[in-house]
């Protein structure tokens, strides 16, 4: 609210001195109003003015005065407030806006920013030097076969891990496709000379098997006796052969037939030579049950109850449990295929009844017992080499009953020379480059030894430990 000033004598008077336009009555108006004296008045801008209560009722002291001013008539004139009421008109509110940075804020503050990185990584590089050892050292292969026993008992075994077998019952159904095929039609037939390069008679059986250098397979029709050679040439006699499949492939065109009972050098004296090309096979290959596709259709039940049952059982495993992959055992105890052996389908049909049964066992239970199998088998002086440890596993017996596995661990690693990490840090702080490298290539089985200092200009190991970083690799990986 601004403050109200007094005008004071400073306001002009109006002029006594009636305008010429004005009618008589607003010129006598005017008049008497212009001979009124100045009062002192108060004056104020766009202030917000209180309307003021005024009684009805005078107190006695004035009403007397009120009285005398009654009895003056007073022309009526016009009449002005003493105050003036001004509506306030609110000013809009500011909006809020984000301070915004001309193209020279920015590209001081960025390099200022750029200034500030660049400081600091000299710093660091001055202040805080490092460096980077490798090591090369000379190592021995160490193999160890260990044998275990993985049971849900294992604190009333020795020599055993934590496991647990999950076993469980499922019925499953399916399809085996059929791979195996013959042709329906007729078989090839044909006439074979055979030959006697012996000078004895041979006597071959009715039904011997000649066989083709792309083992294609015939029968003989009937006996023969092939007569034994002399000198002026060898013994022959022609005999017929029939085709042991019916199908176009016994067609064949004239060619050396072995006999399939004989062995390499016997055929080379006693064989057959077609006559001329084979005809009269023909027929389409259909696909046919025979036992082995009957076998493979009980096997694919066992896969697929594994398949099923797998997925609940690594989802009961406990953290840091695994399975032990080499115990999976698939037992089909009903199988039911819909087909039997010489039918003509593409595939077999089949219902199952498989019991599917798997040990897990404690992982880290095992890698702590083959770290200890290799340290009781090392060298004096010996360590093993940091890393994980590689090994394979085979079961040899399980009883699930007991809920035992026994197994054998072939674990193959490597050992270097002792050597402590943390103790040559310490020996290695404050000495040169050329004397640092000396000292490693001092010690027993390191092979080779190189050393990188940063900063360029650092010339010593820094006596930080944190700022040495060493590692060690085998010969082997050269």
């Amino acid at each position: 609210m601004r403050d109200i000033k007094p005008t004071g004598n400073i306001r002009k008077m109006p002029s006594h001195n009636a305008p010429e336009e004005l009618p008589p009555e607003a010129i006598e108006l005017y008049e008497k109003h212009a001979k009124r004296p100045s009062e002192r008045r108060f004056t104020g801008s766009k202030v917000d003015i209180t309307n003021v209560h005024v009684p009805r009722h005078l107190p006695a002291d004035k009403a007397g005065h009120a009285a005398e001013k009654k009895e003056v008539d007073v022309e009526a004139v016009e009449s002005r407030p003493l105050f003036a009421s001004v509506e306030l008109k609110k000013h809009p509110k500011r909006k809020k806006t984000s301070m915004h940075l001309g193209r020279k804020e920015r590209t001081i503050l960025l390099s200022l920013l750029g200034v500030a990185i660049v400081a600091t990584v000299l710093a660091g590089f001055i202040f805080l030097p490092s460096a980077k050892i490798a090591l090369t050292l000379q190592t021995a292969p160490l193999l160890v076969d260990q044998k275990l026993t993985v049971s849900s008992n294992a604190a009333a075994i020795p020599n055993a891990i934590p496991g647990s077998p999950f076993i469980q019952e499922l019925n499953v159904q399916g399809s085996s496709p059929v791979t195996s095929t013959e042709f329906v039609g007729s078989k090839a037939k044909g006439a074979v000379q055979l030959v006697n390069k012996t000078f004895d008679e041979q006597k071959i059986k009715e039904k011997s098997r000649l066989v083709t250098k792309d083992g294609t397979l015939f029968y003989m029709s009937g006996s023969a006796n092939i007569p034994g050679g002399s000198s002026g040439g060898v013994g022959g006699v022609s005999v017929q052969v029939e085709a042991a499949e019916a199908g176009p492939k016994g067609n064949i065109t004239a060619q050396r037939l072995d006999f399939a009972a004989l062995d390499a050098s016997a055929q080379t004296l006693v064989y057959g030579q077609s006559q001329g090309t084979f005809t009269g096979g023909t027929g389409d290959q259909v696909k046919v049950i025979k036992e082995a596709d009957i076998e493979a259709a009980k096997t694919a039940a066992g896969v697929q109850a594994k398949i099923q049952a797998e997925q609940a059982a690594r989802a009961q495993l406990q953290k840091g449990w695994v399975i032990l992959e080499e115990s999976w055992d698939s037992k089909v105890s009903e199988f039911t295929p819909t087909g039997k052996a010489g039918d003509k389908v593409d595939s077999i049909p089949y219902t199952a009844k498989v019991s599917v049964r798997v040990m897990a066992f404690k992982e880290e239970a095992l890698t702590t017992a083959l770290q200890n199998a290799l340290k009781e088998r090392l060298d004096e002086n010996y360590m093993l080499f940091p890393g994980p440890l590689s090994y394979t596993k085979s079961v040899e017996a399980a009883d699930w009953d007991k809920g035992e596995a026994n197994i054998t661990a072939r674990v193959t690693h490597t050992t270097i020379p002792t050597l402590s990490i943390e103790t040559l840090t310490d020996k290695l702080a404050g000495r040169k480059k050329a004397e640092a490298a000396a000292y490693l290539q001092g010690l027993p089985g390191v092979q080779f030894a190189t050393i990188d200092l940063w900063p360029f200009w650092v010339q010593s190991i820094p006596e930080i430990q944190k700022r040495v970083d060493i590692s060690i690799k085998s010969d082997r990986e050269l």
